[in-house]
């Protein structure tokens, strides 16, 4: 995903960020750290990071609800629907494509909720999920970062500025 312009037909012009609008940050900024793309070998492609900034909202919508939880959430799809568009989307095709980003998003939301519930297994999510049905030598390792991620954000007060792992970790 591109970095963020502050003048992009004025939408992220706004000095002030609602919290909702905070947290999705964070987790796009965590989403980006180059480890997962250098070191874990999660594609570097758009859809590669599009699939990484998923796996972060959902770790973070699943401490949330209410008003908050959807304002993380229409903050990133405002965020993908830019994006699409920036990337040369166009107009007509944009809904077509943040639809089946919210259909991918949705799937992810459930595998990972359900993984780390141990309903299911959490590494073939990851492997479905960010490297595309391909084995990895890093599923487990980014299992290990999942769960540590999932514990952390249970532990903070998400009403005030959260704390990601530092990577490596």
């Amino acid at each position: 995903m591109p970095l963020l312009a502050p003048s992009v037909n004025g939408f992220w012009k706004r000095t002030h960020r609602s919290h909702g609008e905070t947290l999705c940050f964070s987790a796009l900024n965590q989403a980006r750290t180059p480890y997962f793309y250098e070191q874990w070998e999660i594609p570097d492609t758009l859809e590669g990071r599009f699939d990484c900034a998923v796996l972060h909202l959902s770790l973070l919508l699943r401490q949330l609800n209410g008003p908050l939880a959807q304002a993380v959430f229409d903050h990133f799809f405002s965020y993908t629907d830019l994006t699409l568009r920036e990337i040369g989307v166009g107009d007509l095709r944009v809904g077509k494509q943040v639809k089946a980003c919210a259909k991918f998003f949705y799937g992810a939301l459930k595998a990972y909720e359900d993984g780390l519930e141990d309903r299911t297994n959490l590494e073939e999510a990851l492997i479905r999920n960010l490297y595309g049905n391909t084995s990895s030598l890093w599923a487990k390792e980014v299992e290990l970062y999942v769960r540590t991620c999932d514990q952390m954000l249970k532990g903070q007060d998400l009403q005030k500025e959260i704390t990601w792992p530092s990577l490596p970790f």
